[in-house]
């Protein structure tokens, strides 16, 4: 995730719109009096992505304000996506969903807002707890990767590897080789039956060849389908010997710590 543009209103410190443009620099220290809004600015992008921050009711709306607003615009596996949220005060908060097709911004916002969040993260494969413990450490919360639980850790080292997307992929693969296997099924079945009603007519003989030639394809189609679910094993071997390692590493570090 590449940041583009950040614009906030009424969100916490920041009472008058604000926008930062990430595109002007490639790398910024954000620096300042106590109180100045520094991690405001981090704050108001973890609550556009995930709804989250230090707050997440309408303590965010700053003071003065009615209304909490922040626009983000970022880029993301080739493609620029905008999200807004919104919170006013005695309302539910409201969430827009963009992406960035040509010169225009196309709607991927759905009916509500829990599904629009459910589908923002689905996209990104990110959720808040992977955000915080990978990419954006919280203030003064820098060990919370190591004192999460066990189970969450590995949920966690889960989305970072990408263990789960190469699971989606073996099951895909393994539901058409069994719609390859009971198209086989049917087109052997076929041909027995071919086979004992037609004998030698020199029509269904022809027929026969071509459901034998398609037979041929489809055994080659299942070997290729087999090597890919070959390769996508060992792929998920290797990650997950990669998280045990990394696991590992993090239980040393654990004990070292006690």
């Amino acid at each position: 995730m590449i940041p583009l543009k950040l614009k906030l209103s009424g969100f916490l410190s920041y009472r008058d719109p604000v926008e930062v443009d990430f595109t002007t620099f490639e790398l910024a220290c954000i620096s300042g009096h106590n109180g100045a809004g520094k991690s405001s600015l981090l704050d108001a992008i973890t609550w556009v992505l995930f709804g989250q921050a230090r707050k997440r009711d309408e303590t965010l709306i700053n003071n003065a304000s009615d209304t909490a607003e922040v626009v983000f615009t970022f880029h993301y596996e080739e493609n620029d996506f905008l999200i807004r949220r919104i919170l006013m005060r005695g309302k539910s908060s409201i969430l827009e969903f963009q992406v960035r097709d040509g010169e225009k911004w196309r709607v991927l916002t759905e009916a509500t807002s829990r599904a629009t969040q459910a589908r923002i993260e689905t996209i990104l494969r990110l959720d808040y707890d992977t955000f915080v413990n990978a990419s954006f450490f919280l203030q003064g919360k820098a060990d919370q990767f190591t004192q999460q639980k066990a189970s969450e850790r590995k949920h966690i080292l889960s989305n970072i590897l990408g263990l789960e997307l190469w699971e989606t992929y073996r099951e895909r693969t393994a539901e058409q080789r069994k719609g390859l296997e009971r198209e086989i099924d049917t087109i052997e079945g076929r041909m027995t039956e071919i086979n004992l009603e037609l004998g030698e007519e020199t029509s269904r003989q022809a027929r026969l060849k071509e459901l034998e030639s398609e037979l041929t394809h489809l055994r080659e189609t299942r070997k290729t389908q087999e090597m890919v679910m070959t390769t996508i094993k060992q792929a998920i071997d290797g990650l997950k010997r990669q998280a045990e390692l990394v696991e590992k590493l993090d239980s040393q570090i654990t004990q070292e710590k006690n």
